[in-house]
């Protein structure tokens, strides 16, 4: 059995998740496509492209599974948690026979008995999740199949440092511009104080000129 949980939970990795602004989002062609293509190429029935956090896989898209299907499970029901701890490819021909999954909850979870999952990666290498195939039954991967696996995970991997460097972009123009405000609020400011002195300092000038004539 593969340790997992310090690597699925290392904080590094969450915050990573989190700044990925991909959390919370819903399936997006970009990575529907890849998937598809990914079902097609090597006829393995179901597929889909995982995000792991602390305590469960979701999955940001997927192909294949029945529709209305939970697509949430715990971590430790998936056998994501096993690439997100080596970070490297997990490839299971009979998961069933295979002594790094035997009577995993994953198989019953996913009818995963067979599964090839590659990491997926942010700009910075953090795996975030997986890209996996999977069948109900053993599947005996060839070569082709996982070198169109393995690519297809980089292109997801740079599908999400793509929206990573965008959202922290975007982020980083928000800051600026909330920066600008306060500055031209507070330069608002000194002018309405500077005006106000002025005035002020006008005002006892006419006084004491008043003051004076009245002398004269």
């Amino acid at each position: 059995m593969i340790a997992w949980e310090g690597a699925v939970r290392d904080h590094v990795r969450l915050e990573a998740l989190a700044d990925s602004s991909l959390v919370g989002t819903g399936p997006e062609d970009a990575f529907d496509r890849l998937i598809e293509l990914a079902v097609e190429l090597t006829g393995v029935p179901r597929g889909c492209i995982t995000l792991v956090d602390a305590e469960r896989t979701t999955a940001k898209s997927a192909v294949g599974f029945p529709e209305g299907v939970d697509l949430f499970a715990p971590v430790e029901h998936s056998f994501c948690r096993f690439v997100i701890a080596s970070g490297h490819p997990l490839i299971v021909d009979d998961a069933e026979r295979d002594p790094r999954t035997t009577g995993d909850p994953a198989i019953a979870a996913f009818a995963a008995v067979t599964w090839a999952g590659y990491p997926v990666e942010d700009a910075d290498g953090v795996v975030l999740g997986t890209f996996c195939l999977m069948d109900s039954s053993p599947h005996e991967w060839t070569p082709r199949d996982l070198r169109v696996v393995a690519t297809l995970a980089r292109c997801a991997s740079t599908e999400v440092a793509l929206r990573g460097s965008l959202a922290r972009a975007r982020r980083a123009s928000e800051a600026v511009g909330e920066k600008i405000d306060e500055l031209i609020a507070s330069a608002a400011s000194a002018a309405s104080a500077a005006s106000a002195a002025s005035a002020a300092s006008a005002g006892l000038a006419l006084q004491e000129l008043q003051a004076w004539l009245r002398f004269m």
